[in-house]
């Protein structure tokens, strides 16, 4: 009788099929993961220098009188942070001073957010923005009407694994401003900078139901401005995220119709149910099953019995 020969010399059985399958798996998910963006032992990828010099589509509002300002569109929203309240990056003298933006996946993990529309506004209205060339995308200062070219330095862009890395012209003073994407009618940032909130939702948002809307922590207050939703929080100082999930009015009606129509099926089901329940009682009277045996108790007994 013939068997199995092990070539190896030491007399040890060969591996499972199982285990084999279990090792094939682990190589195809560590293959998955290397490939799959930017949480991957390849690196976050490089800095979009076009994207940074993206048109932002509207003006970024510099005068809120919040620490950080927050304009949520269809498929994006912007940012405006005073860089003197930053809770990351460097803030020591003989540091380059920076701040650190990151957004968080569905585990919790920490992302390198990907801005674009990157701008900074000097305390005396002095705007540095990039600037869209035929090799990507160059700094500038826009001072007085006027452009002039400035080194990218100033307001450097650089990636690691779990942060974006923005290098500041100033430290104590001025605003970072940024385009960021969002999923869906919800916006959850953390809280890169510590003061007042204010967060402006797209016309027609609300956040009125808890049963379709969140917001973290909770709001100091709402103020309806153009058909717009302002969200506003006094200070987020305790929070490490914001956190706003919204619905549209036409998502009301959408919700009060689908309420109304599942009552209705259930109110004709329930109906239904009835008619056929009075239906059955009056076949099984019809055929005699229902007749009262209790009146054979009022005939003569038998002959003898009596």
């Amino acid at each position: 009788m013939t068997g199995d020969v092990d070539d190896s010399g030491d007399g040890a059985p060969p591996a499972p099929r199982g285990r084999r399958r279990l090792v094939v798996a682990a190589v195809l998910l560590g293959a998955l993961l290397a490939l799959s963006g930017c949480n991957t032992v390849l690196g976050p990828g490089p800095v979009q220098e076009g994207e940074l010099a993206a048109d932002p589509g509207t003006p970024y509002d510099w005068d809120t009188g919040v620490d950080g300002y927050l304009e949520v569109n269809k498929n994006n929203y912007t940012a405006v942070y005073e860089v003197a309240n930053r809770t990351t990056g460097s803030t020591e003298a003989g540091e380059d001073f920076t701040m650190e933006l990151y957004t968080r996946d569905a585990l919790g993990t920490d992302q390198p957010l990907d801005p674009s529309s990157l701008q900074f506004r000097y305390e005396n209205g002095t705007v540095l923005r990039y600037q869209g060339t035929d090799d990507g995308a160059t700094l500038v200062m826009v001072k007085n009407g006027e452009t002039t070219d400035v080194p990218d330095e100033k307001l450097a862009v650089s990636k690691s694994r779990r942060r974006t890395t923005v290098q500041l012209p100033t430290n104590r003073s001025g605003q970072l401003a940024f385009t960021a994407p969002k999923n869906g009618k919800q916006v959850a940032t953390p809280t890169f900078i510590e003061g007042s909130y204010e967060m402006a939702l797209p016309e027609g948002a609300r956040v009125g139901l808890p049963v379709l809307a969140q917001v973290q922590p909770s709001r100091s207050g709402t103020e309806l401005a153009d058909n717009r939703v302002h969200v506003k929080w006094d200070s987020v100082t305790r929070a490490s995220s914001v956190i706003v999930r919204y619905y549209l009015v036409r998502d009301l009606y959408l919700f009060g119709g689908l309420v109304a129509l599942m009552l209705l099926v259930g109110i004709a089901g329930a109906g239904y149910y009835y008619l056929q329940i009075r239906e059955t009682v009056q076949r099984r009277e019809e055929v005699g099953i229902d007749i009262d045996i209790d009146d054979d108790d009022d005939r003569d007994p038998p002959p003898g019995m009596g």
